[in-house]
């Protein structure tokens, strides 16, 4: 049984994909509580957190046992500036304006820690997107697609048909590199 510290149905999702029987737990760190600029190690350092957090939530639980996932993704903008989900709709705009007719990287971390043990992997997938028209732009916005996903889109719904172009791991941009999630299990002796 792996335990997964993480509310994101995507996660969930992708787990269930590739046959991996896991448990979602809490997890309670504060990811704003990390300003590092490098996407890299910011998503390491928040992962890192995230684990931590989910252990140690999980001290006196019969479950402490359990191998723990957790997961970070985080968008790097043609500004290198690492965004995370959008405060609000302007904020969306402006991503997505950003994002319009340009290439952005996407980078996923994922950490697995056992009692004795821990491994991440950090993944980077560039995704590139058409010229948006400002029409574009507010239907998808409006339609509140984007809400609660890293850079305000989600590539494996209606805002995949604006994507032109991605070099790398797919799944890293829906939520959870799934290649690196299963070498990871597979290095852990958990698969």
């Amino acid at each position: 049984m792996l335990l997964l510290a993480s509310a994101s149905q995507r996660r969930t999702e992708l787990l269930d994909l590739i046959g991996i029987n896991h448990k979602v737990v809490n997890q309670n760190f504060d990811e704003d509580s990390v300003v590092e600029k490098d996407p890299v190690l910011c998503s390491k350092l928040i992962v890192e957190g995230k684990n931590k957090s989910a252990r140690a939530l999980l001290l006196k639980s019969s479950d402490n046992n359990f191998p723990v996932l957790t997961a970070d993704t985080l968008v790097f903008t043609p500004s290198k500036n690492i965004v995370g989900k959008p405060e609000n709709h302007e904020h969306s705009r402006e991503l997505l304006r950003e994002f319009s007719g340009a290439t952005h990287s996407v980078f996923s971390t994922v950490m697995v820690s056992t009692t004795e043990q821990s491994i991440l992997k950090t993944c980077e997938t560039r995704v590139s997107f058409k010229n948006m028209t400002e029409q574009e732009i507010e239907e998808y916005v409006l339609s509140e697609e984007g809400i609660g996903k890293a850079g305000a889109y989600g590539i494996h719904g209606p805002a995949g048909k604006y994507v032109t172009n991605v070099e790398g791991s797919y799944t890293n941009v829906v939520g959870l590199p799934v290649h690196e999630t299963y070498e990871i299990l597979k290095e852990l002796n958990i698969l």
